[in-house]
């Protein structure tokens, strides 16, 4: 393995990032971010910028630079910090980036298309996901071994055929001005100019990985804005064999139908307007019974023709799950699922399965609030999705280096610190992705994300309470505008 290296780095070559990842060509799933998968994403969307042997800001670099914004939080997100590494890099390299205005940079990120980091986060997670360094299936023994959580020990010790996906939806807003709210406004209860505005996000996570398969994004209201309809943009990131968990939100007539159709299992929490033992129902065992649903009138958004496609009833089986635990808000629930065969899936495994949804939680956590994505930094639609991306991008990084980890020290990631691998990531980025790495910095990338167990903590039960007391402001009751205007006529 070789050493730093003395000779300058090619801005236009991807490396940096196989660097900047603490890579070598031993570690499992190394050849997930291989430099032609950039290169295939710059040629997809056409990418053609700093091509002269003058450039600074190269797709490559760029690029590096808005994962980097990612990884740190506050001011060394801003702009002038990321151009600072840039001209850093550039420094390691033997050369002097005379201007370090944040203008050519902005130019440049604009001709990154946001289409380009979201095909590069979906595809590192589609290659992670087929990859055969990860286990499928393990027994109780692999389990404790590789110190898997239960509730994840307990869904993996069945073989499926495709995925566990879990789907859950969550919000972001972003800079307060006239674009941004014109194309995701504010919350229409709240009044004009004493809100930020919206979006609404619905995405896939897996449930063995906590990879993002895929993200769909919309305003906070409005028509075809709600979590179902934006769910529906990611039916094609869906495979057969594929079995989905959300929750009773999600729990409708057509969503089951399209995955009857195409071969998609479902476990969802039964919508609360739906009976839990209906008259009707086949009765399985105590706990267990089949019913029939029938197809519903044609919705408005729906086309005809998609109506008549649909089939005119669903067998759905439903498996009742208690809850035994104090603190709980509920002694039971019902879960819906089109996993009819109860000697295959034993209602002991569903309920598994559903329980398992609460991990999404965790990982949308550590999207907004580890990696702080929950108030975009950017000042036109175009750039709030861009910044969105990359930030999605910067986290399926770090979930491949958490992969890494574990799978050469026969390690589960659900029991790792996401926090401490991006912590991890973020430190060495400038350092391995400007000078390479050696021997002890791939040790390194391979050992600290190790260094913590987490994720043994089933149905936690804790207050939603804070110790520390906020500074206490005054909170706006209109607009700034009104403020300026008081002020200034203030005698």
């Amino acid at each position: 393995m070789s050493f730093y290296s003395k000779r300058p780095r090619g801005a236009a070559s991807v490396q940096v990032f196989r660097d900047s990842m603490m890579q070598c060509d031993t570690l499992p799933l190394s050849d997930v971010i291989q430099g032609e998968l950039f290169e295939e994403a710059f040629d997809r969307f056409d990418v053609d910028f700093g091509a002269d042997d003058d450039a600074v800001y190269t797709p490559a670099l760029v690029l590096w630079a808005l994962v980097s914004q990612a990884l740190f939080t506050k001011t060394q997100r801003s702009l002038t910090a990321a151009v600072t590494r840039i001209a850093s890099w550039w420094a390691c390299q033997g050369r002097v980036v005379g201007d370090t205005s944040t203008g050519a940079y902005s130019r440049a990120r604009h001709k990154l298309p946001v289409g380009s980091i979201a095909w590069l986060t979906q595809t590192i997670a589609q290659r992670c996901e087929c990859s055969e360094d990860l286990v499928d299936a393990i027994d109780e023994d692999m389990a404790e071994e590789t110190l898997t959580p239960d509730v994840v020990g307990r869904v993996r010790k069945k073989s499926i055929a495709g995925r566990v996906i879990l789907v859950d939806g969550f919000t972001v807003d972003a800079a307060d001005t006239p674009a941004n709210q014109q194309e995701y406004p504010q919350n229409p209860s709240q009044k004009e100019g004493l809100g930020f505005p919206m979006l609404r996000c619905v995405s896939l996570i897996s449930m063995a990985t906590g990879l993002l398969i895929d993200l769909a994004i919309g305003p906070y209201a409005g028509k075809q804005s709600g979590e179902t309809a934006l769910l529906r943009q990611l039916f094609p990131n869906l495979h057969r064999g594929d079995i989905i968990v959300a929750d009773s939100f999600y729990c409708s007539y057509w969503l089951l139908a399209y995955c009857q159709i195409n071969g998609i299992e479902v476990a969802m929490k039964n919508h609360h307007k739906r009976e839990d033992c209906p008259v009707a129902a086949k009765k399985i065992s105590k706990h267990q019974r089949t019913t029939t649903w029938l197809r519903p009138t044609r919705p408005s958004w729906m086309s005809e023709e998609d109506y008549d496609s649909i089939p005119d009833q669903l067998e759905v089986r439903l498996v009742d799950v208690k809850v035994n635990r104090p603190g709980f808000r509920t002694e039971g629930f019902t879960v819906a699922t089109t996993m009819l065969d109860h000697k295959s899936c034993p209602a002991e495994w569903i309920a598994s399965l559903y329980r398992s949804r609460w991990i999404v939680e965790l990982d949308i956590e550590s999207i907004k609030c580890s990696l702080e994505m929950e108030h975009l930094r950017a000042k036109t639609p175009e750039m709030v999705r861009r910044e969105l991306w990359s930030c999605l991008l910067a986290y399926n990084l770090i979930r491949m280096k958490m992969l890494q980890s574990g799978a050469a020290s026969n390690r589960d990631v659900r029991s790792m610190s996401f926090t401490r691998c991006m912590t991890l990531l973020a430190t060495n980025w400038l350092l391995c992705g400007a000078r390479g790495t050696n021997e002890a910095l791939v040790e390194l990338g391979q050992s600290q994300p190790l260094d913590e167990v987490i994720g043994h903590r089933p149905d936690r039960v804790e207050p939603r309470v804070n110790k520390r007391r906020p500074k206490v402001l005054k909170l706006m009751s209109k607009p700034r505008s009104e403020y300026d205007r008081q002020l200034a006529n203030a005698v």
